[in-house]
């Protein structure tokens, strides 16, 4: 068994990797690849309810980073920016899903 400190050098190393998937998925603008259908279906729950879109597309293929950013962009949408990252990550979802085309080249 593992002592407590161990453990939490464990969970804080999680933490990290976690931490820094999600700062590499925002600058790579890292999207899960889902089908077409479900690539419409996560763009209209951005537009609509941010973030939701990139939770469901996130928990679809089990890329938790872009769950977190999903959430992120619901605690944010208040402030407008949020929204429009929604907005945006829900549009990489769709393009992604689609045809593979990708608006950034």
């Amino acid at each position: 068994p593992r002592s407590s400190s161990q453990q939490s050098i464990v969970a804080m190393e999680t933490v990290t990797k976690t931490f820094n998937e999600v700062v590499e998925d925002i600058k790579n603008q890292s999207v899960p690849s889902i089908s077409k259908n479900m690539g419409i279906l996560c763009f209209l729950l951005n537009v609509f309810l941010p973030g939701v879109g990139s939770m469901v597309a996130g928990a679809m293929e089990s890329k938790w980073s872009t769950v977190i950013i999903g959430v992120l962009q619901l605690l944010t949408c208040w402030f407008i920016l949020g929204w429009i990252w929604s907005i945006w990550w829900g549009w990489l979802i769709f393009s992604k899903s689609s045809d593979g085309f990708s608006p950034l080249g």
